[in-house]
């Protein structure tokens, strides 16, 4: 499951990330490590003091890597998506305005998009 490998590795490797969660009404955005990962079937848990994220598995149907075009350079995102095609949440390397992607980031997700199977959610 490429969500939870990619929560799982930016926590090993200490890689600071964004994440953006959302509805109609909202957005939510953490910008800066994850630490403490922890599955309980179906959820995905991001259980850190000042951030919680709880992913229920399940429910994402696709995973993509995006790669888009910006004023800094590519910027390189997994974005999650429901059997509806609506939006579960969209994750990046943390990054400001002016700035590049992490290096180490762009790096994770290449190897996501390097394994022989197609990309499980």
């Amino acid at each position: 499951m490429s969500a939870r490998k990619v929560l799982d590795t930016a926590a090993d490797e200490g890689l600071p990330i964004m994440v953006f969660v959302g509805n109609p009404g909202m957005i939510q955005i953490h910008s800066g490590p994850v630490k403490n990962i922890a599955v309980m079937d179906p959820w995905i848990n991001v259980l850190d003091d000042g951030f919680n994220l709880h992913l229920r598995g399940d429910r994402i149907a696709s995973a993509w890597v995006v790669r888009k075009p910006t004023e800094d350079g590519i910027v390189t995102s997994l974005e999650l998506f429901d059997a509806a095609g609506e939006t579960i949440a969209i994750l990046f390397g943390e990054r400001k305005p002016g700035k590049p992607e992490l290096n180490a980031w762009r790096v994770m997700l290449e190897r996501l998009t390097r394994e022989p199977a197609p990309c499980a959610a």
